[in-house]
């Protein structure tokens, strides 16, 4: 690693992470270069957005409801500690060449494109249990975290801690939110948890992307609560209603997102994800019924 090692002071820690770095990028080709972006997006932000409410409206409700909490509990805990430890990308380093910056803002440690994708598929494992989907999963979530540090964006101690959390979030979340299903409470002290936990999340951390989770959270969770109490409503068995229910759903997510991102008010980013969230579990169901797409079953107490 000699060979990369940087011709500037550099802390000792930081050293081998540089060299790391410098050597990954020495085998930087045009395929090569397509291939990095092209993982790193299914770690962004709205693959998620995409994926997730999918999952719920069309695969398993109850798969993307526990999904959707404990993806969001861990990205809400990765964004608190990258305020907290503030540790600066490798972006302007002298030597390191980064690229696809867009998709790196704010501070680096933990990864997030470590920490959300082995959240995500590891539970996704854990449900579908089928053994060639674990080391496909494995190959992509290192693909995914590998390509940060080969594009330049994160520093490799950033992408292995974010596999640490991932690991930690993805191995627990499933039987701590399986737990929980099974846990029939009334409806209003459902309704009660499911608004009080996400807003004790935004008054302990208050940074903007731990913000927004913790929002996701609430119109997510009150969503569903009030649309067990409500509507009850269910899958129909055919596909080509979940398919057409998926497209209504990210179609009005996805108009929801300009019409309440267009007011520049203060505090408008929170109404949005608490909107989207509600959109997701409630409105959207009923939409479906409407539609035809969903049945209408019984509402439970």
């Amino acid at each position: 690693m000699e060979a990369f090692a940087p011709d500037f002071p550099m802390p000792s820690g930081m050293l081998w992470q540089y060299e790391v770095i410098r050597w990954l990028q020495s085998f930087a080709a045009p395929w090569l270069d397509a291939l990095a972006k092209g993982l790193s997006l299914l770690g962004t932000e709205w693959f998620y957005v995409v994926v997730l409410p999918i999952l719920f409206w069309s695969v398993s409700k109850p798969l993307g409801l526990r999904l959707a909490y404990v993806f969001l509990c861990s990205m809400y805990v990765n964004g608190w500690l990258k305020d907290w430890l503030k540790v600066l990308r490798p972006v302007g380093i002298p030597g390191i060449q980064s690229s696809f910056a867009w998709t790196a803002p704010g501070y680096a440690m933990p990864a997030g494109h470590a920490q959300g994708p082995l959240t995500f598929w590891l539970m996704v494992c854990r449900w579908a249990k089928r053994r060639w989907l674990w080391t496909a999963v494995m190959i992509l979530v290192a693909g995914i975290g590998l390509s940060r540090v080969y594009l330049g964006l994160h520093w490799p101690l950033d992408v292995l801690i974010g596999w640490g959390l991932g690991l930690l979030f993805g191995g627990l979340g499933w039987p701590a939110s399986r737990w929980w299903a099974q846990r029939r409470y009334a409806w209003n002290v459902r309704m009660w948890l499911s608004v009080l936990f996400p807003v004790a999340l935004m008054v302990i951390h208050t940074g903007p992307d731990s913000l927004r989770y913790a929002a996701l959270l609430l119109g997510i969770g009150a969503g569903a609560v009030l649309e067990e109490r409500w509507l009850g409503s269910g899958m129909d068995r055919a596909w080509w209603r979940r398919i057409c229910a998926a497209v209504i759903g990210i179609a009005g997510l996805i108009a929801l997102q300009y019409v309440i991102k267009w007011p520049q008010w203060p505090g408008m980013t929170v109404v949005r994800d608490v909107a989207s969230g509600l959109w997701a579990t409630l409105a959207a169901p009923w939409v479906f019924v409407q539609c035809g797409l969903y049945r209408k079953g019984d509402p439970v107490d």
